[in-house]
């Protein structure tokens, strides 16, 4: 989850036209689950390509950042979003990990690999971008030079670092919670902020969980496009 001073929403628009409670010990399937989820939720999606081997860490790593943001929106709004149970549907690429990270798709190679897997899941689940059914939140395990991610437009679009970040192995944790709460503001309708103004906003996520949303970014969340999501 690199270069967050990007544009991420008009990119993503124009390519693609209670308390927190820990959710269900999550599950991994060999493609998508036989009944979608509740509406009006954060649906969580990983990516396994096809030549990757499982590993539960990945999706209960997810879970636990989830949970985290799920718990620090709740703090900051008074209100938060629903996880399902599981909270992360693991899904079996139709392709090896190489194709995501080569496949050129998108403006430049930052994009290429969460692209790739976003226009999978869209197509294999029957998705929109936006949805207004789900806010989805998408991981894949692949990388690749340059890769990265970003949030906008109902969508959290993260690649192989933020993955292995939330299965604890790539770095201090809060981190990656910090990077989740930022890249949902974005999927929930804000702008980035200033340089290190105290927001998640900013590269003050950096200091997770030392930052607070202002006032005028609670009401954009408030009465955005999945305000209506929170409860």
């Amino acid at each position: 989850m690199t270069r967050f001073a990007r544009v991420v929403m008009p990119v993503l628009a124009a390519l693609l036209a209670g308390s927190a409670t820990w959710p269900g010990a999550a599950q991994a399937v060999d493609g998508p689950a036989a009944m979608a989820p509740p509406t009006g939720t954060v649906r969580v999606h990983l990516l396994v390509p096809s030549d990757v081997a499982p590993d539960q860490r990945y999706a209960d790593g997810i879970t636990r950042v989830m949970v985290e943001a799920q718990r620090y929106y709740k703090q900051e709004l008074g209100k938060t979003f629903r996880l399902n149970s599981p909270a992360v549907e693991v899904i079996r690429g139709e392709r090896v990990r190489s194709w995501y990270e080569n496949t050129p798709n998108g403006p430049e190679r930052y994009w290429w690999t969460v692209f790739n897997m976003q226009q999978e899941l869209m197509r294999r689940l029957g998705l929109g971008a936006p949805d207004r059914r789900w806010l989805n939140v998408g991981e894949i395990r692949a990388e690749g030079p340059g890769a990265g991610g970003g949030g906008g437009g109902g969508w959290v679009i993260l690649s192989g670092h933020d993955a292995d970040g939330a299965a604890g192995v790539n770095g201090p944790m809060n981190r990656w919670y910090g990077g989740m709460v930022h890249e949902l503001g974005h999927a929930f309708g804000l702008p980035d902020s200033s340089y290190t103004d105290g927001t998640p906003m900013s590269a003050s996520f950096y200091d997770y969980p030392n930052t607070h949303f202002t006032q005028s970014q609670k009401n954009g969340i408030l009465n955005g496009p999945y305000g209506s999501f929170l409860y």
